[in-house]
């Protein structure tokens, strides 16, 4: 078996590179304003077609450009609080 002869880093400086790596600015990054429908389906858990049911029949609005649709983060949060708030009372439809 051969021996590795490469430099090995000291811990505490591997360590520290590390951390440096994980606060750099692009991985701080705020979440997008404008979803397209793929994201707003992972991460609000709706289905592609209900989500797309829900933008054609306006219940959460969105932007047409083109063939793309966006949405609104606020707007797909919102629809979702909404939900959450009407989760008991049985009159509405789910």
């Amino acid at each position: 078996m051969l021996k590795d002869t490469r430099e090995q880093p000291d811990a505490p400086e591997d360590t520290q590179h590390h951390a440096e790596t994980q606060t750099a600015p692009e991985l701080r990054r705020e979440k997008p304003t404008w979803l397209t429908p793929a994201e707003a389906v992972k991460e609000s858990g709706i289905g592609r077609t209900r989500l797309y049911g829900l933008l054609t029949s306006g219940e959460i609005p969105s932007a047409k450009l083109g063939r793309t649709r966006h949405i609104r983060r606020r707007d797909l949060d919102a629809f979702l609080e909404a939900r959450m708030q009407s989760d008991g009372d049985p009159a509405v439809e789910k």
